[in-house]
């Protein structure tokens, strides 16, 4: 057995500020106050010196990082996004890579998500094919615009239940026949409405099929009013009016992809339950910062494809905790919550992780108050120590 000891625990709903955390083998056995855990003589100890434990990060929309897309090389990239606590992660596949690609892609990831890092690796975000063929990349679109069972039916056959998220456009013709295929033969698998300029009453009437989450919420387009100068409502309104809709929020440091003024609408809208912190991390293409004359602001941690427009970002998720506390004074605890536990519920997962409980999986992370992170434990193994992975 291992102890955690002289540590902050950051829990579901507060921090417990004399704490104490016990894991055997992958398994967390006992959390609480460091008072009311028994720790046994002979277990191995793991002074935290003060800092917070927390469980690990959980990113749901992951390109990839550094050099490399996660269809190319998933183990460097689960490396790579595992050092900075993120350990559960779900590689996403855009429109940009075809057929042929996204099912090599795949088969890669199940050749390494068993051992080592490649464990972070929890199923696949599908961002394409199926939602609006628009964006980011719009040069390099690999699919046609209408949906066919020649498309879909090999591609779910080849993913299988790997497949967590499907994102759609309501608008993209064929679009129900494919989502009632993929509801029978995904039954695990959520909808997410992503890019596009459908309206909430499109998406309304597509819910039955399980849309849960907004894709990255006001960076996926909207409709047009129904009168000159008036706002239609589409997606981002669908989420926020829905009690039960997810958000998922690229939280950047500049406050790009959502200016701060909004990230605190949101948040007293959706309550910190239904937020989800995501990267939307891309391999680098070029940091394009001149381009404010055509509306496009430069951020340090955000992407740029090969024409200058915004590409998801460059971050890795404890940034987006940080950025979160920094845009809207929420707190540690609030903002490692929009980073774990909600984005586990939304997935149907937090029976297993997402938070700091007897019999959940030990994905453990110690870090500062600025969330640099100090320690990775995945499935109970020491993984990454000062920013290093261990040996």
């Amino acid at each position: 057995m291992k102890a955690i000891i002289n540590t902050k625990l950051v829990m579901e709903e507060g921090i417990i500020w004399d704490g104490a955390l016990t894991y055997e083998g992958s398994k967390i056995v006992q959390v609480g106050w460091a008072k009311d855990v028994t720790i046994p003589a002979d277990a191995e100890i793991i002074d935290a010196k003060g800092l917070y434990t927390a469980p690990g990060l959980i990113d749901i929309h992951n390109h990839g990082g550094g050099d490399w897309l996660f269809a190319q090389d998933p183990l460097y990239c689960a490396e790579f996004f595992l050092k900075h606590g993120q350990t559960t992660i779900l590689p996403t596949f855009y429109h940009n890579l075809d057929m042929e690609t996204m099912l090599a892609g795949a088969e890669k990831i199940r050749k390494i998500n068993k051992t080592g890092a490649g464990r972070a690796i929890d199923g696949l975000y599908m961002e394409g094919p199926f939602m609006s063929l628009s964006g980011s990349f719009r040069n390099q679109i690999k699919w046609e615009d209408k949906i066919t069972a020649e498309d879909y039916v090999p591609l779910i056959e080849g993913l299988g239940d790997m497949v967590r998220v499907w994102a759609i456009d309501p608008q993209r013709e064929n679009i129900e026949e494919f989502m009632a295929y993929a509801k029978e033969h995904t039954p695990n698998a959520i909808f997410a409405h992503g890019h596009g300029s459908a309206s909430s009453d499109e998406i309304r009437a597509l819910a039955h099929y399980g849309v849960k989450v907004r894709t990255h919420i006001t960076d996926s387009g909207g409709p047009n009013g129904r009168a000159q100068g008036t706002a239609g409502a589409g997606g981002d309104e669908y989420c926020l009016n829905e009690p039960d809709m997810y958000a998922e929020l690229i939280c950047d440091e500049t406050g790009i992809h959502i200016v701060p003024d909004l990230i605190k609408v949101l948040v007293r809208t959706k309550g910190v339950e239904k937020i989800c912190l995501i990267t939307d991390s891309m391999p680098k293409q070029g940091d394009h910062k001149n381009n404010e004359a055509e509306g496009i602001w430069f951020g340090p941690d955000l992407n740029y494809d090969d024409t200058g427009w915004l590409a998801g970002s460059r971050m890795t998720l404890e940034n987006g905790v940080r950025n979160m506390m920094t845009h809207t004074g929420y707190g540690l605890c609030h903002a490692i919550r929009m980073a774990t536990l909600n984005p586990a519920k939304l997935l149907g997962i937090d029976h297993r992780v997402g938070s700091l409980k007897a019999g959940k999986t030990a994905n453990l992370i110690i870090i500062d108050d600025a969330v640099r992170v100090k320690k990775v434990i995945l499935e109970g193994d020491l993984m990454v120590e000062d920013g290093e992975l261990v040996s």
